[in-house]
């Protein structure tokens, strides 16, 4: 049985969206430091490959569909 990238995608989506929340609250409370810059770089990988993860999904459906 092969295993969907959906899954994946969630988690990753749920990560990069708590990264940015934490890295909003802690701008809000100490400002713009290293903490802040790692979690927003963190926030952006989680969702960049949130997205790669469901576009492979919706790929591999498509060609699913194909067959």
């Amino acid at each position: 049985m092969i295993r969907t990238p959906l899954p994946s995608a969630i988690l990753n989506l749920v990560i990069g969206v708590l990264f940015i929340s934490w890295a909003y609250n802690d701008v809000d409370s100490n400002g713009w430091g290293f903490f802040s810059v790692l979690l927003s770089a963190l926030a952006a990988y989680d969702l960049y490959m949130s997205f790669r993860y469901f576009s492979l999904h919706f790929k591999i459906k498509k060609m699913n569909k194909k067959k």
